[in-house]
């Protein structure tokens, strides 16, 4: 059996996982890891600024935007859990300095209040039947545990509403911000955007940042060098390679998920195999690319209609 420091070219994380029996290194490449790379850095500083804003009347919002598959319900847990703190024990309070909810299927207040309640945790939270009760319950709990920031995920589903049912829920998010006097951060692919065109106080408010889809470049090498580092294979893989990258941008449309998908899935086949490494030729397997296909490009850019302004 090899010892760790014969995976010098791996992390010294990873080093330990790479002495494993094939399955469990296979178990380990299909859990969720944590991809560091300039455009999440990036981004991730646009929403600690966000978060680090002191209480006021006008509170700074962002609306974090990306194709499916980006990474964006990642990037705001990163977020969540770099901001979480101990619990408190003289008040006997678990403060929640940034509540993630997911966004109802249909855009009503009781259902947000309840989706809201239910993130943090509240007991009973079907308790309060009335929106009254709810409103007030979700507020008081939200100040009590101290939030400064609330994430609203797939914020993009108040387009099912109907223009009433809009109408109201974006008054209830300037509400919320007004009275609470915490930052919103709304998270949704790109059609999110127009969610907010209708209201012009609350689209003033909020400032697009973009993950966007990846193309060729020194962010795209540094994040598959990265996503192949965090893979325990026992040999060293010559994936610093042009003609790779294009093919992983070309069948995957860019879209993170697809990319992992399709390394992974080499990384996979390599330890079967006893290769123990990835290559251009790895990927001529056809069962790398299955499910993996770049987005449609048609409807999607038409329904966009104004393009996502990129924060400098």
């Amino acid at each position: 059996m090899a010892t760790v420091d014969e995976f010098a070219h791996l992390p010294m994380d990873v080093r330990p996982i790479a002495r494993l029996e094939a399955e469990a290194r296979i178990a380990h490449i299909l859990t969720e890891r944590w991809i560091q790379h300039a455009t999440v850095d990036r981004l991730l500083g646009y929403l600690q600024e966000a978060f680090d804003q002191p209480p006021r009347e006008r509170m700074e919002n962002l609306l974090l935007l990306g194709e499916s598959g980006m990474g964006k319900t990642m990037l705001i847990r990163k977020f969540e859990r770099q901001n979480a703190v101990s619990f408190d024990e003289a008040t006997g309070v678990q403060h929640r300095p940034v509540v993630v909810v997911l966004m109802p299927p249909q855009p009503t207040e009781s259902e947000f209040f309840h989706r809201v309640l239910e993130s943090i945790e509240a007991p009973s939270v079907r308790y309060w039947s009335n929106g009254g009760q709810l409103r007030t319950s979700a507020i008081r709990l939200l100040r009590e545990i101290g939030t400064r920031v609330l994430v609203i995920d797939e914020i993009n589903s108040v387009l099912v509403g109907s223009p009433r049912q809009q109408r109201l829920f974006l008054q209830l998010l300037r509400f919320l911000s007004n009275d609470l006097r915490l930052a919103l951060v709304g998270v949704g692919v790109p059609e999110a955007r127009h969610a907010l065109l209708s209201d012009t106080q609350l689209r003033s408010r909020f400032s697009d940042i973009e993950l966007p889809l990846w193309t060729l470049g020194d962010d795209l090498r540094d994040f598959v060098t990265r996503l192949v580092w965090s893979l325990p294979l026992r040999q060293p893989s010559p994936v610093d390679s042009a003609k790779l990258r294009a093919m992983l941008v070309e069948r995957s449309g860019g879209v993170t998920l697809g990319i992992c998908k399709a390394v992974e899935r080499a990384a996979m086949a390599a330890i079967r195999s006893g290769r123990e490494r990835i290559e251009l030729a790895s990927f001529d397997d056809p069962e790398i690319w299955h499910g993996v296909a770049a987005p449609g490009r048609g409807t999607r850019s038409q329904l966009r209609g104004i393009a996502v302004a990129r924060r400098a």
